[in-house]
């Protein structure tokens, strides 16, 4: 095997397709998406930090990394084609990742795939996050959560409502180590895709129409819904606001047909993982992120 290893700060069109192929192999052999959404969506709008690695073996590609570079929190993640592991193609695209940074990398492994594990161990990387997936069906019952008394919902509007959502999104996330990134760009990214839907974009508004918190719900290609983000502003938290985002989300979802629903929370979000317990999420599995220190 003729292992070539290419960095890039664009990809070509022809490049896109091939990465896109590798990730499609890749979630269908191992049940999980191998690269975080923002990462997919880098492929097609790159921006200032992000670089891209790429794995030839004689014109073919055999597995592809991401690299954020931004010197707040630098991460990396790739995956190797199926077809084409147990070859030093993930222990070279690691070393590379690496070899690159000066310093700090966060590293995930999507699913905690075991292959992943192993090169983590071999690296000496130290496990410091997990980010849980939870799942419920939408079929059951999804008991009703009353809004804050003068608290109505409606809709999000593209080209009105992005700084009002950022805003609170920023106040709501200023811990999260990616949330709190988001800026205006990074929505209108997300509007401009084919799953986005504003009516699932829910805004929780007081009478002076000041926005209070969203929950903005998404609908992946395989019919599975998501409680894509979920926003509170400080201001109104302890509330029940979030519990009656979440229901009205939830009812959302099911009303467009889903029957599964899923979420992110993180690991040590305590008061989070007994609210959705409560509302019968269940885990389904645990992305892991690594840091060279």
């Amino acid at each position: 095997m003729t292992l070539a290893l290419t960095w890039l700060d664009q990809l070509t069109d022809g490049q896109i397709a091939a990465v896109v192929g590798v990730l499609a192999a890749a979630t269908a052999a191992d049940g999980v998406e191998p690269i975080s959404e923002a990462a997919v969506l880098r492929l097609r709008h790159p921006g200032a930090g992000f670089v891209h690695l790429l794995t030839d073996d004689m014109g073919t590609l055999t597995g592809y990394g991401s690299l954020d570079e931004r010197v707040e929190r630098r991460t990396a993640e790739f995956t190797v084609h199926p077809a084409y592991r147990r070859r030093g193609v993930g222990g070279a695209l690691l070393a590379a990742l690496l070899d690159r940074v000066d310093g700090p990398l966060w590293l995930w492994a999507h699913g905690e795939h075991p292959a992943a594990l192993r090169l983590a161990r071999r690296a000496g990387l130290a496990r410091r996050r997990e980010l849980l997936q939870l799942r419920r069906g939408l079929t059951d019952p999804i008991a009703r959560r009353a809004l804050p008394a003068g608290v109505a919902l409606r809709a999000f509007v593209p080209g009105e409502d992005e700084a009002a959502v950022v805003a609170v999104n920023d106040r709501a996330f200023s811990w999260h180590p990616e949330q709190r990134r988001w800026d205006t760009g990074e929505l209108v990214v997300r509007e401009a895709q084919p799953w986005f839907d504003p009516k699932g974009l829910l805004l929780a508004v007081d009478p002076a129409g000041r926005l209070l918190g969203f929950h903005w719900t998404k609908v992946h290609p395989n019919g599975l819904g998501e409680i894509y983000v979920l926003a509170v502003d400080p201001d109104a938290q302890g509330t029940g606001l979030g519990a009656a985002l979440t229901v009205a989300g939830l009812v959302y979802l099911r009303e467009r047909g889903v029957r599964q629903a899923m979420l992110y929370v993180e690991s040590d979000n305590t008061a989070a993982l007994r609210t959705y317990h409560k509302l019968g999420f269940t885990h389904h599995h645990t992305d892991v992120e690594f840091l060279r220190s």
